[in-house]
C-alpha cells in the first residue's frame, strides 16, 4: 500500500500553494512588527505579549513552507528565492523580538529615533504584505509597493545615523550602549527588509 501510494505520487506530485503560504508568512511577520510598534509608543502588556505569539504563528507558517518546499516537485518561481525571501522575513521579526525584549531588559525609555525606525519598519513590513498578495495575480502592479518599502528602509538608514550623532554626544557611556544595541537591531532589521525586497523584486521581473 506505501508502495503504491509513493509510485502514485511520483506520477501525480502533490502542488502547494506557495504565494498563500508566503502570503501568510509575510502577513504573520507583520503582526509581529506591528505589535512591537503599538507597544513602544503605548507600553501596552497585550502588546508585548502578541508579538511573542505572532512570532511562533510565523514561525509554525515558515516551517511548514520549508518542509513544503523540500517535498515540491515544482515551484512557481526559483525555489532558492522562495527559500530566500522566507528567512529574511523571518529574521526581521528574529530582530523586532531582541528589540522588545532589550527595551524591555534594560527597561530603557524609548526615544524619537526608536518610535521613527519602528513606525517606519512596520510600514514597510505592511507594504510587502500588500506586495506578496498580488504576486501571482498581478506582479507589475507592486512596482510601487517596491519604491515605497525601498524609501522606509533608506529613512530608517537615515535616522540610525541621525540617532547615532546624537546619542554619542551623551556623557554617560553605558546609556550609549544600551540605546546603541536597540538601534542595531532595528538597522539590521533595516537592511534585512532591503534584502527580502530585492529577492521579490527579482521575482516579478522574471514573472512579467
Amino acid at each position: 500500500m506505501m508502495k503504491g501510494s509513493s509510485m502514485f505520487d511520483k506520477i501525480f506530485p502533490r502542488k502547494f500553494d506557495f504565494y498563500s503560504m508566503l502570503l501568510e508568512q509575510s502577513k504573520a511577520n507583520y503582526k509581529v512588527i506591528n505589535s512591537l510598534d503599538r507597544w513602544i509608543k503605548d507600553k501596552n502588556e497585550a502588546d508585548y505579549n502578541d508579538v511573542f505569539i505572532n512570532k511562533n504563528e510565523a514561525d509554525k507558517i515558515r516551517f511548514k513552507l520549508e518542509r513544503d518546499l523540500i517535498e515540491a516537485f515544482a515551484t512557481p518561481f526559483d525555489r532558492q528565492e522562495l527559500y530566500y525571501i522566507s528567512v529574511r522575513m523571518n529574521k526581521i521579526i528574529d530582530c523586532s523580538k531582541s528589540v522588545l525584549k532589550t527595551i524591555k531588559i534594560l527597561n530603557l525609555e524609548v526615544d524619537s529615533t526608536i518610535i521613527s525606525m519602528s513606525s517606519l519598519l512596520s510600514q514597510g513590513a505592511l507594504e510587502l504584505t500588500e506586495a506578496i498578495s498580488v504576486l501571482e495575480s498581478n506582479p507589475s502592479e507592486s512596482q510601487s509597493k517596491i519604491e515605497t518599502i525601498r524609501m522606509s528602509q533608506n529613512s530608517m538608514e537615515e535616522i540610525y545615523i541621525s540617532g547615532l550623532s546624537e546619542l554619542f554626544l551623551h556623557s554617560d557611556a553605558i546609556t550609549i550602549l544600551r540605546y546603541r544595541e536597540v538601534y542595531n537591531y532595528l538597522k539590521e532589521a533595516a537592511t534585512l527588509l532591503g534584502d527580502a525586497v530585492d529577492v521579490y523584486h527579482r521575482i516579478t521581473v522574471r514573472m512579467i
